[in-house]
């Protein structure tokens, strides 16, 4: 018997960072992301004399859309037998979290759960899970204006632990700049939930402005050449995913079929994914 499981990587709109530990006790961490249908896939099976364990996804490297903890999600998934897919998600952080790897929790959260949701981290190890439930049309009218463009391997653990650092430093700027970017996801969250999808363009350029304040190597030369040239023709909000210095651009664009013929870069099509976790065996 072969055992599969398979979970979804994920696009996050606003809030990352807040979700790392030392932030998200002293702030709170406020979330929201969505699940995408591009995968971590594996398989696992029970030879007389060892145990195959395999990984498949098509993802490029260091996408910025949190693959490695998917991976541990998957891990898990085939090795154990967990009922509780918030449990999984603990402890599939606990893995990436031991190796000393900077990152919060907001992509095993997602990997499990799929959809569109706002989470919130608290300073008692608590995670408070709201699906937000867009309109049938809303939700294909934004899955229809939304896509990514690959830039490159990034840097987001470096990143990550340099603005770590400073927070626990108590530097003020970047105290000041997680206060802000807290408020944007409230403000985002409410207006998904009023199905504003203009607003909601308007917190994504938001939370990419407060981003960049945090750290200089979070953008870099060739990020803002081609988030120019997509706003010089059509887009009308754009984000790196994850701690940024690479990775992905998720690009909101009202023309987004013209808008992307016009790229001539190694663009990730995608749609959301709304089962999270899923295992079977054959």
């Amino acid at each position: 018997m072969k055992i599969y499981a398979r979970a979804p990587v994920r696009i996050d709109f606003a809030g990352g960072t807040t979700d790392i530990g030392p932030i998200s006790k002293k702030l709170g961490g406020y979330v929201i992301n969505a699940a995408i249908n591009h995968y971590v896939e594996g398989s696992l099976i029970k030879l007389p004399n060892k145990t195959v364990l395999e990984y498949h996804s098509d993802l490029p490297t260091s996408s910025g859309l949190g693959t490695s903890g998917v991976m541990n999600v998957v891990w898990l998934a085939l090795t154990t037998r967990f009922k509780d897919k918030n449990d999984l998600a603990e402890w599939a952080y606990a893995i990436e979290n031991a190796t000393k790897v900077v990152g919060g929790k907001q992509d095993q959260y997602a990997a499990v759960l799929g959809g569109i949701n706002f989470l919130k981290f608290n300073n008692s190890h608590q995670v408070t899970i709201e699906r937000i439930k867009l309109r049938t049309d809303i939700k294909r009218k934004l899955e229809s204006r939304l896509f990514l463009d690959y830039t490159g391997p990034r840097m987001s653990s470096d990143i990550n632990d340099s603005v770590v650092k400073n927070f626990l430093n108590k530097n003020k700027k970047t105290v000041e700049v997680f206060k802000e970017i807290i408020e944007n996801v409230k403000h985002m969250r409410s207006d998904l939930k009023n199905n504003d999808l203009e607003h909601f363009a308007d917190c994504l350029n938001r939370e990419w402005a407060l981003r960049k304040k945090l750290h200089p190597q979070v953008t870099t030369k060739k990020i803002e050449e081609r988030i120019k040239f997509a706003m010089d023709n059509g887009a009308s909000a754009a984000k790196v995913c994850g701690a940024g210095g690479g990775g992905s651009i998720l690009f909101y664009a009202e023309n987004k079929k013209e808008l992307i013929k016009k790229f001539h870069n190694k663009l990730i099509p995608f749609k959301f994914d709304n089962e999270g976790l899923r295992t079977w065996t054959k």
